[in-house]
């Protein structure tokens, strides 16, 4: 049997590493969809019932609190947090132009149906759906506070995706 020598072990942890940290990136990129796409529903689920639904003004509240007694340790589900994902919701939905039918509300939506349909005019691109995707939600936060307009919001978005911003790097570059 033949032993390695120092260089081509040299490789082989280089190419494994690149190998591990790859697939870190697209785990983490698939979590980040999940988890933006439940918000999103979670979102318009509480924006047709606070907003003209027959929610009182502790509903969301209440909802919250509910959530943390069935669901120990689960985390972002504050009432300020679905607040966040009805806003969320309400500041995307024009442009993903995805209205869910009565039905939708009772099944989550991935945003790969969001992406995979036939856009229409309203639409993000493919490139902006997929930079869209990949920013967290407390950096989607930040831009819907920050941005008013699209075309700010997709500038940002952009820039969390592609140039890797982190809440930190945003405080640098939006002060």
């Amino acid at each position: 049997m033949e032993q390695l020598n120092r260089a081509e072990y040299i490789d082989a942890v280089k190419a494994i590493k690149e190998a591990i940290q790859i697939s870190r990136y697209n785990a983490a990129k698939l979590v980040n969809k999940e988890v933006l796409s439940l918000y999103y529903w979670v979102g318009n689920y509480v924006s047709v019932n606070s907003r003209v639904g027959a929610w009182n003004t502790h509903a969301i509240a209440t909802i919250s609190q509910q959530l943390q007694q069935e669901l120990p340790g689960l985390k972002g589900f504050s009432e300020t947090g679905i607040k966040d994902m009805r806003i969320f919701y309400e500041a995307w939905s024009p442009y993903l132009n995805w209205q869910p039918s009565v039905a939708d509300l009772k099944n989550v939506l991935p945003f790969d149906q969001l992406v995979n349909r036939q856009p229409a005019v309203a639409d993000l691109s493919a490139a902006d759906m997929e930079c869209f995707v990949q920013v967290g939600f407390s950096l989607h936060r930040q831009v819907i506070r920050y941005a008013s307009t699209i075309e700010e919001r997709l500038f940002y978005i952009r820039q969390c995706a592609t140039q890797f911003w982190t809440k930190d790097i945003w405080a640098t570059n939006t002060a």
